[in-house]
């Protein structure tokens, strides 16, 4: 299945100071997919959350797979989120406001057709305390002939109940369900219009990461895309300003430094 977007920075309100935490290969708000950054190819997002009363930092990541083999891939990454606690704070701690992330897994059909997806990682490991969520994630999934449905689930592993917990103090659940379900695509080879698809993801439980979140990917080319949609939160007290819902664009470029096509030879002049 072909790679959309990841998740992007987050909050969890404490003190009204904000958090954020890493984002490996995902689909639009989760990571309930089992696509694995090729290798050696750089993976570019830039992601932005909004609404009218509220905002999540900017993400900026880069995301590359690590291993050359065929059936089971890994990717590593890392996200820097701005800004983050004001500029006094970036530029004082910088490591406050960079988080890491890693993922690897079997590919989908890697011991035949009927071979499931099956991957594990990590996300949200911070530099300091205020970025340790540490969520651990696994999934499966298939691709059928009426899109691609994955499922999975994840636990925060890291950081204090603080991290965990939402504006009133209370704390909240570390873990749940993750699945989506994409579209097959839509191709329509058009000059600067590759194709389109639609999306659709959910990650339950009571925090800051519990959410569900559809839309449209438009891909300008293969390599190319912007995925735009609505994010609804299950938990509004662990969202800045209260927000039960954000919109989201989702810019994503990836980057193979492998050799050119050459060019068709020219016929000769007569």
């Amino acid at each position: 299945m072909k790679k959309l977007v990841r998740i992007a920075a987050a909050c969890a309100l404490a003190l009204s100071a904000q958090t954020a935490w890493a984002t490996p290969s995902s689909v639009f708000w989760t990571p309930a997919t089992t696509y694995i950054q090729p290798f050696l190819v750089p993976h570019i997002t830039y992601d932005t959350y909004f609404n009218d009363k509220a905002a999540y930092p900017m993400d900026l990541g880069l995301t590359m797979g690590i291993l050359p083999f065929e059936k089971f891939q890994a990717e590593v990454g890392l996200d820097l989120f701005f800004p983050y606690w004001g500029l006094n704070y970036f530029f004082v701690q910088p490591a406050g406001a960079l988080a890491l992330n890693a993922k690897a897994g079997f590919v989908e059909g890697a011991y035949g057709d009927w071979f499931p997806g099956i991957t594990a990682g990590i996300y949200g490991v911070g530099i300091n305390q205020g970025t340790q969520f540490d969520v651990l994630h696994a999934e499966i999934g298939k691709t059928f002939f009426f899109g691609a449905i994955t499922a999975g689930g994840y636990y925060g592993a890291g950081g204090t109940n603080a991290l965990w917990s939402d504006a009133s103090g209370v704390v909240l659940t570390r873990g749940g369900f993750i699945g989506s379900y994409v579209s097959p695509d839509v191709v329509l080879d058009l000059k600067g219009l590759y194709k389109i698809n639609f999306f659709a993801d959910i990650q339950t439980g009571n925090n800051a990461f519990s959410a569900a979140g559809g839309g449209i990917g438009i891909y300008f080319t293969p390599a190319i895309d912007i995925l735009t949609g609505p994010v609804f939160f299950l938990n509004k007290y662990a969202q800045p300003g209260q927000s039960t819902m954000m919109w989201s664009v989702q810019l994503d470029v990836d980057i193979d430094f492998g050799a050119a096509p050459k060019a068709p030879a020219q016929p000769a002049k007569s």
